[in-house]
């Protein structure tokens, strides 16, 4: 079985990352995830404490959000960060970090209110068609994790793409997988009438790409 973790906020894959890296350096990481905070390494603090590689775990506590892609690009365990998201908010954080909203994507408020051109964003996340058109720009080749935020997946169709050829290459590929559940956002941000649940999602990955996570 791949190397995975499984958290519930987003910032706590760290630990994961430094030890997928080990005394080495991941070529990059990928996430795939609704929304961008990706704003520096402890933002919200008034004393920024030093970044130090070895305290991956400690530093968990202090960071929120995604704060944790800065701090891993500043602490050297990866080159560059990948970040494919439906909305971004924040500038990014660090020269080496990227977000890529492809245009299928409407604003903020079409998607609250599932509006017909967010319901079509959101069913396609995972079609190869759509992830190779997002990452056509992007060598992908090295080592690499996979980085899921379950917030990414806003209805069940998005789970059932007619070709998942593209996204089951990206984790054949990968040297590790993280999984953020993000319960609440992913609730809050779900098309009008869907149930989907994070753990409903977690459910429907493991089946799309045959590997058990629970």
């Amino acid at each position: 079985m791949k190397p995975f973790c499984i958290v519930e906020e987003h910032h706590q894959v760290l630990p994961f990352w430094s030890k997928i890296a080990g005394d080495g350096l991941l070529d990059f990481t990928l996430t795939l995830d609704h929304h961008t905070d990706v704003l520096p390494a402890f933002s919200r603090m008034d004393e920024k404490p030093e970044i130090n590689r070895g305290d991956a775990e400690g530093a968990v506590s202090l960071l929120r959000h995604d704060e944790h892609i800065d701090w891993a690009l500043r602490a050297g365990i990866m080159k560059r960060a990948i970040i494919l998201s439906h909305e971004n908010f924040t500038t990014p954080a660090h020269p080496s970090m990227k977000v890529i909203c492809p245009e299928l994507w409407p604003d903020t408020q079409a998607v609250l209110n599932s509006e017909p051109e967010a319901v079509l964003a959101a069913g396609n996340v995972l079609e190869t068609e759509y992830l190779k058109q997002a990452l056509s720009g992007e060598d992908l080749s090295g080592k690499y994790i996979l980085d899921i935020d379950l917030d990414n997946f806003l209805c069940a169709k998005a789970l059932t793409p007619a070709d998942s050829s593209f996204f089951r290459g990206l984790v054949e590929n990968a040297a590790g997988i993280s999984i953020s559940m993000e319960r609440d956002w992913q609730k809050i941000l779900r098309l009008k009438g869907e149930t989907l649940s994070s753990d409903d999602v977690l459910s429907m990955l493991e089946k799309l790409i045959g590997e058990k996570f629970t």
